[in-house]
C-alpha cells in the first residue's frame, strides 16, 4: 500500500528565478546543515538547484540534535544558511533561541497554516504521519478508529510500540494532550502501556519485524516506515482524526547568504521538487497537503509535557 500523497493546497504559481549571468555567479555558496542518513541524498538533489538558479550549495551532515545544537551555540564553520530538521522540533527550538529570521515569501504563506510557523520562522519540507499496523485477519480499519482506542481491553498483550523518545511518538502524545487534556491522555498512554505485548522498541525497524513474525498484532508506526513494510496479512490504517510530524526548515539567524537561502527554501516547495522528495523518503509533500486538525507547532510546544507524561505513565 502506497502512502505518498501531495499535502491539499495550491501553491501561488512561482517564477523560477533567473540563473546568474555568465561573470555574474555568488561567491558565496548557501550552506545547508541537515541530519540524513543518506549523506549523498541532498548534494544530488541539490545540483539540480544549481544547475536551475546558478546558487552552488554545501552540506554539513550531523545528528538531528547536533545539528541544531551547533547552530544555536553558533560553532558551525562555515555558518549555516539553511537548517533543514527530521522533526519540528528542532527547528522551533532553533526558532524559540532566537536563531532563525522571519521568511515573509509568498510560497511560504500559501503553505497551510498547521504546516508552518505562524510568525514565519520554519516551513514544513515533508511530513508523515503516525499510522497503524494490524493484522488483517484479527482487525480491521473499523476496530481502529483512533489512536486511543487502543487502550481499550481488546488490545491486551497485542499491541507493540516503539519507545517514547522518538520523535513521532513525541509527536502522537502532544497532539494527543492538545486533544483530550494531560489527565485523559496519561489514562490512555498507561492503558497502552498495560496492554504491550512487548516492552517499546528502541526503533520502528524492529517493531516492523516484531508485527511481521506475529508477535504483535497492533502497532503505531510512522507512514514513511510502514511503507517499507514487507508483503504481508498487515494493513495500514490511518485514522481520520491524524497526528503527524515534520520535516522543517528555517533561514538561519546569522547566515552569510540569506539570499541564496531564500531561493532555495522557495526551490524545494517547488511542486515537482516536493513530489519527488516525498517519493524518495516515503513522506508526504509539504505543498498540496491534506487539512490536519492538529498545528504542528503543538508537537513542539508540547514536547517536554509529553516526555513528562511518559515518563510519569512509565511509556520509556
Amino acid at each position: 500500500m502506497k502512502l505518498r500523497y501531495l499535502l491539499a493546497v495550491v501553491l501561488l504559481a512561482a517564477c523560477a528565478p533567473e540563473p546568474p549571468a555568465v561573470g555574474e555567479l555568488p561567491e558565496l555558496p548557501v550552506v545547508v546543515y541537515a541530519a540524513y542518513r543518506d549523506k549523498a541524498y541532498l548534494p544530488e538533489l541539490f545540483k539540480e538547484f544549481t544547475r536551475d538558479t546558478g546558487w552552488p550549495v554545501v552540506v554539513r551532515n550531523g545528528t538531528a540534535a547536533g545539528i541544531v545544537d551547533d547552530v544555536l551555540q553558533d560553532r558551525v564553520v562555515p555558518p549555516a544558511d539553511v537548517l533543514l530538521t527530521p522533526s519540528v522540533s528542532g527547528v522551533w527550538r532553533a526558532a524559540e533561541e532566537g536563531q532563525l529570521r522571519p521568511n515573509y515569501s509568498p510560497v511560504i504563506a500559501d503553505v497551510l497554516s498547521w504546516l508552518r510557523d505562524p510568525d514565519d520562522f520554519w516551513v514544513a519540507l515533508s511530513y508523515r504521519n503516525a499510522v497503524i499496523v494490524y493484522s488483517g485477519e484479527q482487525f480491521s480499519a473499523s476496530d481502529l478508529v483512533t489512536y486511543e482506542i487502543l487502550a481499550e481491553p481488546k488490545f491486551r498483550r497485542k499491541l507493540c510500540l516503539t519507545t517514547s523518545g522518538l520523535s513521532i511518538n513525541r509527536a502522537v502524545l502532544a497532539m494527543m494532550l492538545q486533544k483530550l487534556g494531560a489527565r485523559e491522555t496519561e489514562l490512555v498512554v498507561r492503558s497502552w502501556v498495560a496492554n504491550l505485548a512487548l516492552p517499546p522498541f528502541a526503533s520502528e525497524e524492529e517493531l516492523l519485524h516484531a508485527l511481521v513474525s506475529g508477535q504483535c498484532l497492533v502497532a503505531i508506526v510512522s507512514s514513511d516506515v510502514a511503507e517499507t513494510m514487507p508483503d504481508s496479512k498487515l494493513k495500514v490504517h490511518t485514522p481520520i482524526d491524524f497526528y503527524s510530524d515534520i520535516e522543517g526548515l528555517g533561514i538561519t539567524r546569522h547566515a552569510r547568504n540569506p539570499e541564496g537561502a531564500a531561493v532555495l527554501v522557495e526551490w524545494l516547495l517547488d511542486e515537482d521538487v516536493q513530489r519527488r522528495h516525498a517519493e524518495r523518503l516515503s513522506s508526504f509533500a509539504a505543498t498540496g497537503a491534506l487539512q490536519g486538525r492538529h498545528n504542528i507547532n503543538a508537537v513542539a510546544s508540547g514536547e517536554e509535557e509529553a516526555r513528562l507524561l511518559a515518563e510519569r505513565a512509565r511509556y520509556y
